[in-house]
């Protein structure tokens, strides 16, 4: 979703305007679609490749299926452990499904295909929009949908696909604002946005403020424009205001001490999600349902107070495991995650690094070649990405990078200073913009290679007047 490096002397070829995006953008959904359409029949029919139905029950952020069916209103109000959005959407699934499982398994996954086309569409038109060459422009979104870390997604019954669609086509809609200043654009982006913060947690009203501000102040604030950032403000404060008038607790996940305590320098004793299970007898009931028990309020509260002070203690220490985490995460692909789908062993890629998860909820990973070469690869990316951000010649280019940077901060910084060992699913929300970042870094190492063998065979010619 970015653009290769600009080569002096090279003209950069105009942007298309809106209607030739739009037919080009439509031309190659179809393309997209079929695309997918085929390699997931392949996939389900010769690997035998499917979500695993235990993480639609089993998964920590779920609801019942049966309540959801039968109350969902009733269901979302009493959920105070993270968003609403998503049970909702499972609550609708559990409705069209009359509760059935398969049914709804089905219907995800068949969602899940649809917003893989999308997130190709978005990506395509990005480039098309920010990228002299078409061919870029088809080629990396259709290898993107070809990608180990989409077709796990796809077969992963959680939030994850979904939060990444929405952030691509967020990004989208920032060029276009961008390029058009259409206050239309910005309607749009902060819709993606406020969806984004009602589904999880780490969209913070604190990020939609601030990536939202540097928008509307690239982009030029009037009064209509911060009318529409203020109503993306007061729909993200929603669940923090309803759990403060259910439960007392003026935040819109009530996890985050539990969350905390995995990332502090040393073990929180009796602070953990299964010991929570454990002391109030929650053992075999529904782990959604258990985590959602009102007096995880409390019991999470005291684990941030303790996790806060140990930080506090060791402030290099917390400092130092951040930086671990971050690198880790970054020696990793997405789909070098904990949950596989079925089957998942068959499908054709490089081997996943082996990992432990500890009883402390820490991850050990041997090193290994693969891992050095995936972390230079994603160092480089981010370097590009504020390369860009610092001096793109064009003002709405350079403007769009400096929003993407400061979205991955925030993202990154959150999503390691205050969770522990799930941040390869975290960072698949920003996949698709990773892949636009790893076409600059090689198509900038491809070009200085160039550059390399043309100075060599310079050297190399016979000087005028030369025998030779």
């Amino acid at each position: 979703m970015t653009t290769p490096p600009h080569v002096p002397g090279m003209a950069r070829a105009p942007a298309p305007g809106l209607a030739s995006l739009l037919r080009d953008t439509a031309v190659f959904t179809l393309a997209a679609a079929a695309v997918v359409l085929l390699t997931r029949t392949l996939a389900v029919l010769l690997l035998e490749i499917r979500p695993d139905p235990v993480h639609l029950s089993g998964a920590y952020q779920h609801l019942p299926v049966q309540q959801l069916h039968d109350g969902l209103q009733e269901a979302l109000i009493a959920l105070h452990s993270q968003p609403p959005f998503w049970n909702f959407l499972l609550g609708l699934a559990a409705k069209a499904c009359n509760a059935q499982e398969a049914c709804m398994i089905q219907l995800i996954w068949g969602s899940h295909l649809l917003l893989t086309v999308a997130t190709a569409a978005s990506m395509f038109a990005a480039l098309r929009l920010l990228s002299p060459s078409r061919k870029l422009a088809w080629l990396l979104p259709l290898a993107y949908v070809l990608s180990p870390a989409v077709f796990y997604y796809e077969n992963f019954i959680l939030y994850a696909h979904f939060t990444s669609a929405l952030f691509a086509l967020s990004c989208l809609c920032v060029l276009l604002l961008l390029k058009t200043r259409r206050t239309l654009y910005f309607l749009l982006f902060c819709a993606c946005l406020a969806i984004l913060s009602l589904t999880w947690t780490l969209f913070h009203p604190i990020y939609i403020l601030l990536v939202g501000g540097l928008v509307l102040f690239k982009a030029g604030a009037g009064p209509a424009r911060a009318a529409i950032l203020a109503l993306t403000l007061a729909v993200s404060l929603l669940p923090s205001v309803k759990n403060k008038a259910v439960f007392g607790i003026f935040s819109s996940g009530s996890w985050l001490g539990l969350n905390v305590s995995q990332v502090a320098p040393e073990r929180i004793e009796g602070c953990s999600f299964k010991t929570f299970a454990e002391t109030h007898g929650l053992i075999g009931q529904h782990i959604g349902s258990a985590l959602n028990d009102p007096r995880m309020i409390g019991y999470s509260k005291t684990c941030l107070k303790k996790s806060l002070d140990v930080i506090a203690a060791s402030p290099l220490q917390y400092a130092a495991g951040v930086g671990v985490r971050a690198s880790t995460s970054l020696s990793l692909w997405p789909n070098e995650y904990l949950f596989p789908p079925l089957n998942w062993d068959r499908f054709p890629k490089l081997p996943d690094t082996n990992r432990v998860l500890t009883e402390d909820n820490k991850i050990v990973i041997g090193p290994s070649l693969s891992r050095f070469l995936t972390l230079a690869l994603n160092l480089f990316a981010l370097i590009a990405l504020a390369e860009l951000a610092r001096r793109d010649q064009d003002p709405a280019r350079r403007a769009f990078f400096q929003v993407m940077l400061l979205s991955v901060v925030l993202f990154l910084g959150v999503a390691h200073a205050v969770n522990g060992p799930e941040q390869e699913r975290m960072r698949y929300t920003l996949h698709p913009l990773f892949w636009g970042l790893y076409a600059v870094v090689l198509l900038e190492a491809g070009r200085r290679l160039r550059r390399l063998f043309a100075r060599a065979g310079a050297e190399n010619l016979p000087s005028a007047g030369s025998s030779r």
